[in-house]
C-alpha cells in the first residue's frame, strides 16, 4: 500500500478522540500504477482554540526504503470562533498491488486538552502496466521497450587499407621530389623572440586600445609581452611569476643592457593598473610601450645581418 504508516504518538493510553467541525480527504489522482505520486489533501474545520498537527510518519521496516513522503500543512482564520487546517502529503510506492490512502491520526491540544482525530484511509484503484501491454485500444496500450532491429553496419576495412596504400605512396612521391635539402638562400629567416616582441608593440601601439576606453586591457598585453621576451630571451617562466619574483630572477641572471631600477617601475606602476584598477591615460600607455621597445631593443642578442660580416 502507499503508506501504511504507523504514526509517532505519546506512550500511553489511547486519548480521547477531538470532533471537529468539518472533515475532507482527498487524494490525486485515483488509479495510481507503481511509482506514481499521489497528492494527498486534508482540511479541517475547528474551534479557533484547538492546534491540529500531524505527527510525523514512523514507516515500517519493511516498507522504509519503498516509500517516500513529504507533508506540508497551514492554518487559516475563518472567524466567529472558527479555524481551518490543511495539510498535504505527497506519497509514493513501489512495492505494492494494492495502493490505499494510509489511515491518519491527527494531534490535538487546547482548552479541553490533549486529544487525537483518527481518519481512516481509503483504497485506490490500481492500474497495471503490465496489464495494458495487451490492450486492445492504442491509446491505452503501454507500448514498453520495442524489440532489438537487427542494423547491417557496412565494413570500411579495404577503404582503410586502400587509403593507408594511397597515403605512404603520396609520402614516398613527395619525399623523392622534396627530399634534397634547401639551400641556404632559400632557408626562411628565422623568427627571434625580439623580433615577435617588437612587431606585437607595434601592433598594440597601432591598436590604440586606450582611445576606446581599454587602457587597461593594453597595459595587461604589454605586460605579457614583456614578460614573454624575458622568459624567452633567459629561458625561464616569465609569464607566471610575481612582479617580485621576477626582479629577484632578473637581479640573479643580470641581463646585460637591462635597465633593472626603470623596469621595476613600471612594473609596480602596470601593478596598480592590473590589480588596483587604476584606469592608465593614452601618455601612459605609450611610455609604457616606448620603455618596453627600449629594454628590448638594449638587451636583445647581437646576431649578425645578412649579407655583412659579423
Amino acid at each position: 500500500m502507499i503508506a501504511a504508516v504507523a504514526l509517532l504518538l505519546a506512550a500511553g493510553p489511547p486519548l480521547p478522540e477531538a470532533a471537529p467541525l468539518f472533515l475532507a480527504l482527498e487524494a490525486t489522482p485515483e488509479q495510481v500504477a507503481l511509482g506514481d505520486l499521489v497528492e494527498v489533501r486534508l482540511v479541517v474545520e475547528h474551534d479557533a482554540r484547538d492546534v491540529y498537527s500531524l505527527p510525523a510518519f514512523d514507516p515500517s521496516p519493511m516498507e522504509t526504503p519503498k516509500r517516500a513522503a513529504t507533508t506540508r500543512s497551514r492554518r487559516s482564520d475563518l472567524g466567529g470562533g472558527k479555524a481551518r487546517t490543511e495539510f498535504e502529503l505527497t506519497l509514493v510506492d513501489y512495492a505494492t498491488l494494492e495502493p490505499r490512502v494510509p489511515d491518519l491520526t491527527l494531534a490535538v491540544s487546547g482548552p479541553e486538552g490533549a486529544r487525537q482525530l483518527s481518519i481512516r484511509g481509503r483504497p485506490l484503484k490500481f492500474r497495471s502496466l503490465v496489464a495494458e501491454e495487451g490492450a486492445t485500444s492504442p491509446e491505452r496500450a503501454h507500448h514498453g521497450p520495442k524489440p532489438p532491429v537487427a542494423v547491417k553496419v557496412r565494413s570500411f576495412r579495404w577503404a582503410w587499407i586502400l587509403g593507408a596504400l594511397a597515403l605512404a605512396l603520396a609520402f614516398f612521391v613527395a619525399r623523392k621530389r622534396f627530399g634534397r635539402r634547401t639551400p641556404a638562400a632559400e632557408t626562411p629567416a628565422q623568427a627571434f623572440a625580439d623580433d615577435l616582441a617588437l612587431e606585437r608593440l607595434a601592433a598594440l601601439r597601432t591598436d590604440a586600445a586606450w582611445s576606446r576606453g581599454q587602457g587597461r586591457g593594453a597595459i595587461f598585453a604589454l605586460s605579457e609581452i614583456v614578460r614573454g621576451y624575458l622568459g624567452a630571451r633567459l629561458q625561464f617562466n616569465a609569464l607566471d611569476l610575481t612582479s617580485d619574483e621576477l626582479v629577484a630572477e632578473l637581479r640573479r641572471r643580470r641581463l646585460i643592457g637591462l635597465d633593472l631600477a626603470a623596469l621595476i617601475e613600471e612594473l609596480r606602476w602596470e601593478d596598480l593598473v592590473k590589480f588596483a584598477k587604476v584606469e592608465p591615460t593614452a601618455e601612459e600607455c605609450l611610455a609604457g610601450i616606448d620603455l618596453s621597445e627600449s629594454l628590448i631593443r638594449h638587451t636583445r642578442p647581437l646576431r649578425a645581418i645578412p649579407g655583412k660580416a659579423a
